[in-house]
């Protein structure tokens, strides 16, 4: 499973839209980390306090992460299953070792990512996040686990890409609506979402976005264990 996890952590670094997203996302995170410094004075009379150091990078997470994870990771599985060379890798390990390390992997690629960019904070903030941290890989896992559940269950890895962005995209839209509408379904879909969790007051509701991921990895070890390779 180590091997696995290392392969899949390397690949991911070699992906040019992995480039690209690591830029975008040190960036915005530099960049509103020198924005507020400039206006430090201000926010602390808002009662804003140092944590809107890590403003930028939150909302990024918040909006962008789900089209962050699905463009990268969105053939996670079937792409190997079309190219076969998942046969070779049954043949070494487990099918449960293969999901767990291609999960295991994509989870420390982005918490190298996201170690990095709350490190960058540092000579603005003079503080590192480790709450914010911890809450950033707990929420980018839900959609780890919901593309390699996607990549699992989807054989043609085109319509997994399409249908990863899609979700990606109407997922934070029904999430957030559902926090503020009455309507029972659109309210129903937020539950299931990592937004009504994160933006509740109490912020030890973020830790039930684990059910759902833990949810997620068990179903495609499920569909993995039966398909046929």
């Amino acid at each position: 499973m180590f091997a696995i996890t290392m392969r899949e952590f390397k690949s991911l670094f070699k992906s040019t839209r992995s480039i690209i997203i690591i830029i975008f996302i040190f960036g915005i995170t530099t960049g509103s980390a020198k924005l507020i410094s400039q206006f430090k004075a201000q926010l602390m009379d808002l009662g804003l306090g140092d944590n809107a150091y890590v403003g930028g990078l939150m909302i990024l997470l918040f909006m962008a992460s789900p089209l962050f994870v699905t463009s990268i990771s969105n053939s996670i599985v079937n792409k190997e299953i079309d190219s076969k060379t998942i046969r070779f890798l049954a043949t070494k390990t487990s099918r449960h070792n293969i999901i767990l390390g291609k999960f295991l992997g994509n989870v420390l690629f982005w918490f190298l990512c996201l170690m990095i960019a709350l490190l960058l904070i540092i000579p603005f903030s003079k503080a590192f996040y480790f709450s914010e941290f911890l809450q950033s890989i707990i929420y980018v896992s839900y959609f780890i686990g919901l593309t390699i559940f996607l990549s699992t269950i989807i054989r043609n890895p085109s319509l997994t890409m399409f249908l990863g962005i899609t979700i990606s995209i109407i997922l934070p839209i029904l999430g957030i609506w559902g926090i503020f509408s009455e309507n029972l379904l659109i309210k129903f879909i937020s539950y299931l979402t990592p937004y009504f969790y994160y933006t509740h007051e109490n912020t030890f509701y973020t830790y039930f976005v684990l059910i759902f991921t833990f949810t997620y990895l068990m179903l495609s070890l499920i569909v993995f264990k039966r398909r046929d390779l």
